[in-house]
């Protein structure tokens, strides 16, 4: 018998066994237990050691050992890792590897054929501890080992086959413990072959680390902009909401056509300035029975203005009327003074033919529609506007824009009496461009309104905002002086974001003056005159009381009187005169205007009367195209352009020529004193 060899110092106590070829070496901490809690997802794991094997039954024994003292499963992702249970053999007694169900952190692997060439792997420096690593061994000395999966987790994410770090039940790694050399036939980047991709029943069929990640990438990043999508589709839903109001009137708004891309607000875009060349000129309408003493101030007349304004269209012509009636064939009187009507009618018609667009909105319904249906059948656009299904209004307003650069406004309709035998007073600007759009963007309400079954939407979409108010107005170069300059409108419900009222307008400008206040206008009442019952409105009435009697301003009222005047006006005009009796003496004055007639045969129906609507202060110009009363500001269609100019301006300003107008109407014979009415309205 061969005799025991002593033990060497700093050996292991258990004899090696002859299948210890196949070692491993792991580095634990000194003095740990398995019943130690391991280290979390997130703690350092030890590299893989080779180690001598130990026998199947040993580790069975330390497994179930183990077990007992763990009574209670910890949770799998942040407790101690679960043992599986005794795996089936075959006949042999080999455990079946392919058909475990193997736990993390454990490496799955599979027997080779031995190859002749494989020497015994190189000896490693045995670690003074026993290790405490559990893996799944083979028997046959001379089997090649070949990983079939390796899965690890590093905060509930699968860890990049790089970061190879051998798993421990204790969750501990000495940086310092020696490292486990692979054999030359283990793979390096732990990949599972192609013919052993397909696992068995039971098995995880989870994405190797680095699949996973490049699968994810794409799917976060597509994710990532179907959410942004989905976020923004939500966000301009929300806008347009709260711009536009309901829904369904958001979406009445989109079926006119008008809400386009121009519409979306320009954040990053400045209001263009108006040309330096912008230039204003006043144009009236003087029947021939007017005949003044003086011919100052000598304006050009409103037909000269028109078929300048026809003869400079190149791209389009917008008109808002209250009716179209420029050939005497409505009333079917032959006047020679309706040659000027006609000539702007055919005007009108020959701009299809040279290219330019005519777009058309005017009050429905007219008293004869001769006029803009054969418009329409040469080509214009014409949208009636049915306000008083709307608004129980009219459309009252009368406004040119043409090409967008060039704007009338005035008290004129498109009447050929307007032109001859009716007292007009209106501005037009040329090469303002600024004037021109926002002008724009009023007709553009009216042809909104002028579709099938329209209807005002609670909030006007944001392209057609206002550009000037009272409180923003445009700062431009008027005639060579500075001036700012805004558009007003009416009713309120036809006011798009940030536009002035009109009632607005006229009630600024008069607390705005200082030293005077002139008005000319058609009718005058403060109360409402077509509502049923009347009922008084002395909003006006009181703004020019406080005017004269507490800032001593000196109003003057210029009022028409014809055979179409209201008795009841003439009684509210005596109640403003009569504060100007002691001891009151409010410097109120109030005349009557009065077109002779000359008793013309067969009369002219609707003619012969100042139709003016201006008022000049000392301060601001207003140019407007409504009556006052409560109706024109509160249920029918009107504008009014406001100006108020630099006091350092050279020459004779755009207000002081209106101050002319007035002064010239005011001074003439044809004004008469109030107490004139009974004889003016009988006639």
């Amino acid at each position: 018998m061969r005799k025991k060899e002593p033990k060497r110092p700093g050996s292991r106590e258990t004899p090696l066994r002859r299948s210890s070829r196949l070692q491993q070496e792991k580095v634990g901490a000194q003095g740990m237990t398995s019943s130690e809690k391991p280290q979390g997802a997130g703690g350092s794991l030890s590299r893989d050691v080779l180690q001598p094997r130990e026998s199947i039954r040993a580790y069975r024994n330390r497994v179930e050992a183990a077990r007992d003292r763990s009574p209670s499963p910890p949770s799998p992702a942040r407790g101690p890792l679960a043992l599986s249970e005794p795996r089936p053999q075959t006949e042999s007694g080999q455990p079946v590897l392919e058909q475990d169900t193997t736990l993390f952190p454990f490496v799955r692997l599979r027997r080779l054929a031995a190859s002749q060439e494989d020497g015994p792997p190189p000896q490693q420096n045995r670690a003074k501890e026993k290790p405490n690593i559990d893996w799944e061994v083979v028997k046959d000395e001379r089997a090649r080992l070949q990983v079939l999966e390796a899965r690890r987790l590093r905060g509930g994410k699968p860890v990049p086959p790089e970061d190879k770090p051998t798993p421990t039940l204790h969750g501990e790694m000495d940086s310092k413990g020696p490292r486990w050399q692979a054999r030359p036939t283990m793979s390096a980047e732990f990949k599972r072959p192609a013919e052993k991709a397909r696992p068995s029943a039971g098995q995880s069929t989870a994405l190797p680390a680095e699949n996973t990640k490049a699968w994810s990438r794409p799917l976060r990043s597509r994710s990532t902009l179907g959410s942004l999508l989905v976020l923004l589709i939500l966000g301009l839903g929300c806008w347009l909401v709260w711009e536009h109001g309901s829904p369904s009137s958001l979406l009445g708004i989109m079926g006119y056509g008008q809400l386009t891309w121009s519409g979306f607000p320009k954040l990053w875009s400045r209001t263009e300035e108006c040309s330096s060349q912008c230039s204003l000129v006043l144009v009236e309408s003087i029947p021939d029975t007017l005949k003044y003493q003086s011919l100052k101030p000598h304006n050009p007349t409103t037909y000269q203005a028109w078929m300048d304004l026809l003869a400079r269209a190149n791209s389009s012509v917008e008109i808002a009327a209250f009716y179209f009636t420029l050939r005497d064939s409505d009333v079917h009187v032959q006047d020679p003074s309706s040659w000027q009507g006609k000539a702007i009618f055919e005007s009108l018609r020959d701009l299809p033919s040279r290219g330019v667009m005519l777009n058309i909105a005017v009050n429905s319904p007219q008293m004869s529609e001769n006029d803009t249906a054969e418009l329409a059948q040469h080509g214009a656009d014409v949208r009636h506007v049915d306000m008083r299904r709307l608004t129980g209004g009219i459309v009252h307003t009368k406004l040119w824009v043409v090409d967008q650069r060039h704007v009338y406004l005035g008290s004129a309709n498109m009447d050929w009496r307007s032109l001859t035998q009716v007292k007009e007073l209106g501005a037009v600007l040329y090469n303002c461009s600024c004037v021109a759009r926002d002008l724009h963007r009023i007709f553009a309400i009216y042809r909104i309104l002028g579709k099938e079954g329209a209807a005002i939407p609670a909030v006007w979409p944001v392209g057609l905002a206002a550009q000037s108010s009272v409180s923003h107005p445009l700062k431009l170069q008027l005639n060579g002086t500075s001036a700012e300059l805004y558009l007003s409108s009416s009713p309120p419900a036809l006011c798009s974001q940030g536009r002035t009222p009109d009632l607005s307008a006229i009630l600024n400008t008069i607390d705005d003056a200082e030293d005077f206040v002139y008005i000319a206008v058609m009718d005058y009442e403060p109360q409402c005159s077509f509502c049923k019952p009347r009922r008084f409105w002395p909003v006006i009435d009181d703004a020019l009381r406080t005017a004269a009697c507490e800032r001593r301003a000196n109003v003057r009222l210029l009022v028409s009187c014809w055979q179409h005047s209201k008795p009841a006006m003439f009684v509210f005009l005596e109640s403003l005169r009569v504060l100007s009796h002691e001891p009151l003496r409010c410097p109120i004055e109030v005349k009557l205007f009065v077109v002779p007639s000359e008793g013309e045969q067969p009369p002219i129906p609707y003619a012969h009367v100042n139709h003016n609507k201006y008022m000049v202060t000392d301060r601001v110009a207003y140019i407007g195209t409504s009556n006052w009363s409560e109706d024109y500001f509160v249920n029918t269609t009107g504008v009014g352009l406001v100006i108020k100019e630099s006091e350092a301006a050279p020459g004779r300003s755009l207000r002081q020529q209106l101050e002319d107008v007035f002064l010239r109407d005011w001074t003439s014979p044809y004004a008469f004193p109030l107490s004139h009415h009974w004889e003016c309205a009988k006639k």
